[in-house]
């Protein structure tokens, strides 16, 4: 019989790439589910340990120890005790780096990765396209990926519509370090009309390599719903984890996983694909011909998982206006890529004038064939404009 917590070969291979890069994979410690009250009340429990029989106004240390003797003081020959100290368990905190009250759930929940040896806060200085210009060996295996397709509030304890800002941020099996889907200042909010509404993902700005597990950092807040103040900023807060490992033991499934996080004062989707055997694609758009501003949509997604992973959306970001060099800068430009699939770009253009956001007056779809390196280039023309489309191909390793 198959020990089915034994992992085969090609699971410890990759387990233990990722152990030679940045160490053991360490998660938040994992800590006794309690409420908020049986925090407080062990606190308490221990307030009275350690000033039982004690006056807070006396200077005597011998106030603080003299409990259980009826009041009479100890023969002065025998050696004073120091006051009873709380088990080891009783000690432990809530340690506020990792781990927060949620009043939503009634229990302590990790909101940060766990490692000693991180600055929780440092940035990922791997950027995109770092392995175009070399040559890998056939035999070279490549890793798996993780692409980000959606992410939407669901439901709010405040209603809609919102003006949210926050951060979510991920950490990959090459640096454990932060790479930012979503990044906004208060200053910088996302109007939020319903619960159909997609937050506007800018990142990430690479390809995440996933060879054990990949996590998510939470941390959306409100600056105002319907118009008011609220009273508690915090609208989404916590820690997601999707483990590849475990992913690696039956058939890929071809199509978009949702992750939920419950916590704070809202319900919030994390939609994702889980990829395996990829290359990372970065996507550049270059307006040959017509006018500098683009009304429209750039989609993309893979042969094998009819979705929308949205570049750029006018509806939300605005029109994109080309540079002195015609490129136009989207919102997002990586997509992960499985090499037994076509990624396939949807450019869809609307009249300037158009009162309908989601009304194209020409729509262009084009596939490009993934590689492990180089890139490739497909000219276009959609609506008033002609355009060229390049998409740059990368290994995805240390």
């Amino acid at each position: 019989m198959k020990n089915i917590n034994q992992m085969d070969p090609l699971q410890t291979e990759i387990r233990n790439e990722s152990t030679r890069a940045h160490g053991p994979l360490k998660r938040s410690p994992r800590r006794r589910t309690r409420s908020k009250s049986d925090l407080d009340g062990r606190r308490g429990s221990r307030k009275g340990i350690i000033m039982a029989g004690g006056d807070s106004s006396s200077s005597s240390p011998r106030a603080a120890v003299v409990a259980n003797a009826d009041d009479e003081p100890p023969p002065p020959w025998e050696k004073q005790k120091p006051p009873p100290q709380p088990a080891a368990e009783e000690e432990e905190d809530v340690d506020p780096r990792f781990n927060e009250y949620d009043p939503k759930t009634g229990e302590i929940i990790n909101i940060r990765f766990f490692n000693s040896r991180l600055d929780l806060d440092e940035e990922s200085s791997f950027g995109p396209m770092r392995h175009t210009d070399k040559v890998f060996e056939d035999g070279f295996r490549l890793k798996n990926t993780v692409n980000v397709v959606s992410v939407q509030i669901v439901s709010s304890d405040y209603g809609y519509p919102l003006n949210v800002y926050g951060s979510i941020l991920a950490r990959d099996s090459l640096d454990r370090k932060c790479v930012y889907v979503f990044q906004r200042g208060q200053d910088n909010c996302q109007f939020i009309s319903s619960k159909d509404d997609l937050l506007t993902l800018t990142g990430p700005k690479r390809g995440f390599m996933v060879c054990d597990d990949i996590f998510f950092e939470i941390n959306l807040k409100v600056k105002d719903a319907q118009g008011r103040k609220v009273d508690d900023e915090r609208l989404s807060k916590g820690l997601i984890e999707v483990d590849a490992i475990r992913r690696l033991s039956f058939q890929p499934r071809y199509k978009v996983e949702t992750e939920t996080l419950v916590s704070m004062n809202s319900i919030l989707d994390l939609n994702y694909t889980f990829l395996r055997r990829t290359v990372e694609g970065t996507v550049e758009i270059r307006i040959l011909e017509g006018p500098a501003d683009f009304h429209g949509r750039v989609t993309a997604c893979t042969s094998s998982i009819p979705c929308n992973i949205v570049l750029h959306d006018r509806k939300v970001s605005g029109v994109l206006t080309a540079g002195d060099d015609g490129v136009v800068q989207t919102a997002r430009r990586v997509v992960g890529v499985s090499v037994d699939e076509m990624l396939l770009l949807t450019v869809s253009a609307a009249a300037a004038a158009a009162d309908d956001d989601d009304e194209f007056s020409a729509r262009t779809t084009v596939e490009f064939t993934p590689r492990r390196n180089g890139y490739g280039i497909e000219k276009i023309v959609c609506g008033d404009h002609r355009m060229s489309l390049k998409v740059t191909w990368s290994i995805v390793y240390f």
